[in-house]
């Protein structure tokens, strides 16, 4: 594959170039789970509701582990930027035996807590046993779900889109085939319920794997096990940790958020507001696409502009980034007004699942505007080297802002005074992170 210099030429169109691979992955990622929401739908509200109560803990682990790869990342890119390609070999290998370290602490902990964690968020006599039978297998074989975003991010943060595009699209086609035959149980295969799409997705992402792991050695030569000392995989794992477990805490804010979410929502309304946000978080994944193809994008270009000293281009991918942003998140709301209850519809026949989904995706796509400038800002914090202002940007926007207006929001209008609230939350923190990015870089 040609690899373009980021180093020169227009900013919008390399943009354009690197966020169209990871847009089509991020589409095949939601194809993903949309399937899995499709078909579990049709086992009933409590398998759904089940579904609402393992997404947050998932989101939380996965947070965990884009933290190492936000690290590595950070560090890979301006590695290819000041040409240290040894650097980049290292940070790419030490990067995976971190996360397969982490598996195994997931793996354990996990398995052992479900329990008391699923009850936590609300889990009930009827939704428990669900909960557990679909995590049981995930934490099982949780490695083949950690592994596969380091290499993936290693090879973004080099300036190959397509790669990592590749890899996405083979998980979410084995998940769509899959999910059919082990969940209902079609041609040979048994009906194994909402078992089958944890073995649906493990199955999926075992082939990703493979994939992923095959590119980065093979083609990128990323993959190296040659050191001169084992200290220079703990010099590794400490600069990844540096910048990870402070990029790890920003990620676990969403999802402590997430979690507060279903908490608020299920002591307001219960098993059909929780499958109502579950439809519409993933409903709300498809908006999403673009902002996350973008802020993958950014990584490359601000990582390996600013390891080149190139400042002025950094400078300017960061305004280029807000204008887009703010666009970009008008056009989707005014999109999803008439478009939010037909979408629902596909995934739900429950009228009142219908009417609360509506309401989430009606309210949470504006305040996406607001999550987009503090997701964007936060990354190009990161990659430059300084995660101090992402983690400032992101606990204290979600513990002292957003969540409170969500719980004041529920004190004064139940399940809609939450999103609202969490909505005008996003939205304030977004515009301190642009004034944030303004005076810190």
């Amino acid at each position: 594959m040609k690899q373009h210099d980021l180093l020169t030429g227009s900013i919008p169109k390399h943009i354009l170039r690197l966020a169209l691979p990871s847009i089509a992955g991020m589409f095949s990622f939601v194809i993903f789970n949309l399937t899995d929401t499709y078909f579990i739908s049709q086992l009933g509200t409590n398998a759904l509701a089940a579904m609402g109560f393992t997404f947050p803990i998932i989101m939380i682990v996965g947070a965990i582990s884009s933290g190492i790869s936000m690290g590595a990342a950070s560090l890979l890119s301006r590695a290819k930027g000041a040409k240290d390609f040894h650097l980049m070999q290292r940070i790419a290998t030490d990067g995976i035996l971190l996360s397969l370290l982490f598996v195994a602490i997931v793996s354990i902990v996990g398995i052992f807590t479900m329990d008391e964690v699923f009850t936590l968020l609300g889990a009930g006599s009827e939704t428990l046993p669900l909960v557990k039978d679909y995590m049981l297998i995930w934490y099982g074989f949780v490695i083949v779900v950690l592994t596969p975003p380091v290499c993936d991010s290693c090879m973004r943060a080099s300036g190959d889109m397509i790669r990592p595009f590749i890899v996405m699209s083979i998980c979410a086609v084995f998940n769509i085939i899959l999910d059919p035959l082990l969940i209902h149980g079609y041609w040979i295969f048994p009906a194994l319920g909402i078992k089958g799409a944890a073995y649906a997705t493990i199955i999926a992402r075992s082939l990703g794997m493979i994939a992923t792991l095959s590119f980065a050695h093979f083609h990128h030569h990323l993959i190296s096990f040659k050191f001169d000392k084992i200290s220079e995989i703990f010099n590794s794992w400490k600069n990844i940790i540096k910048i990870g477990l402070p990029s790890v805490t920003v990620l676990l804010m969403p999802q402590l958020l997430r979690s507060v979410l279903t908490t608020l929502v299920s002591s307001t309304g219960g098993a059909i507001a929780v499958a109502a946000i579950a439809v519409g978080a993933r409903t709300e994944s498809f908006i999403t696409m673009v902002p996350f193809g973008i802020g993958l994008a950014l990584v490359p270009i601000i990582g390996q502009n600013w390891g080149a000293n190139k400042f002025d281009r950094v400078y300017f991918t960061r305004k280029y980034s807000i204008k887009i942003a703010i666009i970009y998140g008008l056009i989707m709301f005014t999109i999803f007004i008439p478009l939010a209850k037909p979408i629902v519809r596909i995934f739900t026949s429950d009228e009142q699942v219908v009417l609360q989904s509506a309401y989430y995706l009606w309210i949470m796509t504006f305040g996406m505007i607001g999550l987009t400038l503090t997701n964007w800002m936060s990354r190009i914090f990161t990659t430059v080297g300084r995660p101090f202002w992402t983690v400032v940007l992101n606990v204290i926007g979600i513990l002292l802002i957003v969540i409170p207006f969500a719980i004041i929001g529920k004190a004064i209008y139940g399940y809609i005074g939450i999103l609202i609230g969490i909505c005008l939350g996003q939205i304030l923190v977004g515009i301190w992170a642009i004034i944030l990015s303004k005076k810190k870089l």
